[in-house]
């Protein structure tokens, strides 16, 4: 971002320090000379980007944060684009990060209370706007010298009139504050919100994550199959109406948790309305660090999320949309999650996924698996007998890296079925082509336990196209898929999430256009060319 050196940008913000630059974005403290006030300015230079999903990210931001306006969300003074720069002015805070008072400070009781009903006011107002934040995190909450709270960072935020923007392919929340369905890919609701404040809020109150563990595969395996009662032992020397509260916060069922943020703070006496009272500051030893200097760490870890985390989340569950385009119009679309394609696949796919019953352990051979082979896991829920099972994995398509627990296993075939202590086990599948997938099962004691997936239909969608006339090429997000006409028993399979497809003659505009598949959906799609 060499260009960006005069020292009014956009012809209103006044440059007062560069907090930090590079080639793709910036951020900047300024003084909004129209407003006469300190603001924190975001820039990104459109034009250098390796992924265009960050500009569509940048501008969720912006659209979600200028519908709220509320005491305990931080407000965007301004948005819009000046040549190939996008920028969003934010209202400035001087403070720190829940994360850095964590690290730095010991709050009261008292003042611990005071965070979580301001928390819970900002996360209902967002509800009530429609609006899931789904990253609810220590370092996305902000708080000011005198305890006042304010909710940050709504890239990843979901409003109800979005079709998509997060790419399939990046890390969609921060794994130790995610919900189960979260990890699952399945669709999100305020509840998913809930579950994440209520893992902040029990770290606030006894200073500990109670999903946390060594490694990403670990953490997401505790939050796909923790213990409810263990929750509670962790927040036992706190009151019980705090403890009532945490435990149904999290609870795993969503039905069973609070349909709101509103209703926790009717369990604790609290109007959504009435007025925060300030009460003492939090004891400061040192200089004031500014909360400039917080968001820099939020920012460019969220843009660098994008490229370098691992690939953990690969399904999103949304409302599909096919929108009409000005080059195409789409004459017809048919949506049918679980269709005959997916059951063409899985007859496909069935001589692998068949259970070969020579293979399976015996009551004899049982006994003379050695303990040495065993790979025996601490089960998070343990059923009431203790003992040993097994698990039979079977795949389609092969080589599928497995992990059970965070444990890896190797790749599909498997020549055997593998003894394990009884419990609830989360499965990982992990295939080159194929987004990862998640299966939780349970194992009795002196039972085989069989687990057939079939990574296509469990983790992909379909889409088939008419388009007049018949000549052309598909494009899938940049890639060529196939070309004009497509056989009636030829469908293109696509991860779940956004789309760009793209249908090109050399005789016609492009039909390009934009849309979201869902997880065992089969779209068909009919076009028809325009000239130019």
């Amino acid at each position: 971002m060499s260009s960006l050196t005069s020292e009014i940008l956009f012809e209103k913000f006044q440059v007062i320090e560069v907090l930090k630059k590079d080639e793709h974005a910036g951020v900047f403290l300024a003084n909004h000379i129209y407003l006469n006030k300190k603001i924190i300015l975001k820039v990104l230079n459109t034009q250098k980007l390796p992924d265009p999903s960050m500009v569509e990210r940048f501008k969720r931001e912006g659209k979600i944060l200028a519908k709220l306006d509320h005491p305990n969300i931080i407000k965007v003074l301004d948005f819009g684009m000046s040549k190939e720069f996008f920028y969003i002015s934010f209202e400035y805070i001087e403070g720190e990060s829940l994360r850095h008072i964590f690290k730095t400070k010991t709050l009261s009781q008292e003042q611990k209370e005071h965070v979580m009903i301001q928390l819970l006011k900002g996360l209902d107002y967002a509800h009530k706007n429609e609006i899931i934040h789904r990253d609810i995190k220590p370092e996305n909450i902000f708080i000011d010298k005198n305890l006042n709270v304010k909710l940050g960072d709504f890239g990843l935020a979901l409003s109800a009139e979005d079709n998509f923007v997060t790419n399939p392919y990046s890390i969609v929340g921060t794994p130790s504050y995610m919900s189960p369905e979260q990890v699952r890919g399945a669709k999100l609701t305020p509840q998913s919100d809930i579950f994440s404040a209520g893992v902040v809020l029990i770290e606030l109150f006894t200073g500990k994550n109670p999903f946390l563990r060594d490694n990403v595969s670990l953490t997401l395996n505790e939050i796909m199959a923790y213990d409810e009662n263990e929750i509670v032992k962790q927040t036992e020397d706190q009151q019980q109406l705090i403890k009532d509260i945490f435990f149904r916060m999290l609870r795993k069922n969503i039905s069973q948790r609070y349909d709101s943020a509103e209703q926790i703070l009717d369990e604790l006496n609290v109007h959504v309305d009435q007025p925060t009272i300030v009460i003492d500051n939090v004891d400061r030893e040192g200089k004031k660090s500014k909360l400039a200097w917080t968001l820099i760490i939020i920012i460019f870890v969220g843009i660098a999320s994008i490229f370098i985390i691992p690939l953990i989340m690969d399904q999103q569950n949304r409302k599909s949309l096919i929108p009409e385009t000005e080059q195409g119009n789409i004459l017809s679309e048919n949506n049918s999650p679980g269709s005959n394609t997916a059951e063409k696949l899985n007859r496909d796919a069935g001589n692998l996924l068949n259970t070969d019953k020579s293979k399976e352990p015996t009551a004899e051979n049982k006994n003379q698996e050695s303990v040495s082979n065993q790979k025996e896991d601490s089960a998070p829920n343990q059923i009431n007998a203790v003992g040993t099972g097994w698990i039979d994995i079977k795949t389609y398509p092969l080589n599928a890296d497995i992990s059970i627990s965070g444990e890896s296993y190797g790749k599909t075939p498997f020549d055997r079925s593998f003894p394990i202590r009884t419990g609830e086990y989360t499965i990982t599948f992990k295939h080159p082509n194929y987004p990862t997938y998640f299966k939780t099962v349970t194992v009795e004691a002196d039972r085989i336990t069989q687990v057939n997936v079939n990574l296509e239909t469990e983790t992909m969608g379909f889409l088939y196209c008419e388009v007049f006339p018949l000549k052309g090429e598909i494009f899938i997000n940049g890639v060529k898929k196939t070309e004009l006409p497509m056989r009636s028993t030829d469908f293109i399979k696509v991860a779940p999430g956004p789309v760009r497809l793209v249908i090109r003659n050399s005789n016609f505009k492009d039909i390009d256009t934009l849309f979201s598949v869902n997880v065992k959906d089969t779209l068909h799609l009919r076009f028809k060319f325009k000239s130019e």
